[in-house]
């Protein structure tokens, strides 16, 4: 892989990684009140 492939790939994987904070964080807490 090069460097002018990397931009393109890190809003993705920030994207994802967001994503499944968010998925785990509400799963983690959806019971509370």
């Amino acid at each position: 892989m090069n460097g002018s492939r990397v931009p393109g790939l890190v809003l993705p994987v920030l994207f994802l990684l967001a994503l499944t904070v968010g998925a785990v964080w509400y799963w983690l807490h959806r019971h509370d009140d």
